[in-house]
């Protein structure tokens, strides 16, 4: 959705703000429902600063009628920065020890916009520093990073799998899981082939293998 509106602002779509006030409600939809109302301040006017700026950032796409790589990255990080940012609040209200952490400040990238790599040397000593400091649940945007110069930048398609990644090797983590709308990996896309099952174990090399035929999630 964030991209829709982007897209229409450089099309001098004069609805987009019709598109970012359906996210801003989608968003405080989610608050409302996850975190009680005497514990809902900071969640409130963390997206109400959110989506200014979005706001903001999309005028003046508007206006000049061009949205850059850049620019583009800036504005769909917000989707991660708001919804983790969230989910925290919620653990916070729960009673349990919670830390919200922007990708932003330890990932750090090239200037790929859009499909930016990961300085593996530099984010790997960010996260294993700040970690340290750290007790409880971390709630870490997927999906962005940041150049050297601080600019926004994402990581591409399956973004926050990636990060996911990037932070169990830098942490050394015994086990990633990744939860999505399939049980692992499986022998084909069961949309197309219905008799599709889950592999039980799997090699690197045949992993890295199936990646070559179009597996997703090869992290």
């Amino acid at each position: 959705a964030l991209i829709s509106a982007s897209a229409m602002a450089a099309a001098h779509n004069e609805n987009y703000p019709e598109v970012l006030s359906e996210i801003y409600f989608r968003h405080q939809e989610a608050a409302r429902k996850l975190i009680p109302s005497k514990q809902r301040k900071k969640t409130d006017e963390q997206l109400r600063n959110n989506f200014r700026k979005i706001h903001d950032t999309l005028h003046g796409v508007f206006l000049v009628r061009e949205l850059s790589p850049r620019t583009l990255d800036y504005i769909i990080s917000f989707g991660e920065r708001c919804s983790a940012f969230i989910i925290s609040e919620h653990l916070k209200s729960k009673k349990i020890p919670s830390h919200f952490i922007d990708a932003r400040l330890l990932v750090k990238t090239d200037d790929n916009f859009g499909e930016a790599k990961p300085e593996m040397n530099i984010t790997r000593k960010n996260i294993r520093a700040y970690f340290s400091k750290l007790q409880g649940v971390k709630v870490v945007t997927g999906f962005i990073g940041s150049t050297s110069n601080d600019e926004t930048t994402t990581l591409g398609r399956g973004g926050s799998d990636y990060t996911a990644a990037i932070f169990g090797a830098a942490l050394n983590a015994s086990e990633i899981e990744i939860w999505t709308d399939v049980d692992g990996v499986m022998t084909a896309d069961p949309r197309k082939v219905k008799k599709a099952f889950s592999i039980p174990t799997l090699t690197y090399e045949e992993a890295m293998e199936m990646s070559h035929f179009g597996a997703k999630i090869i992290y």
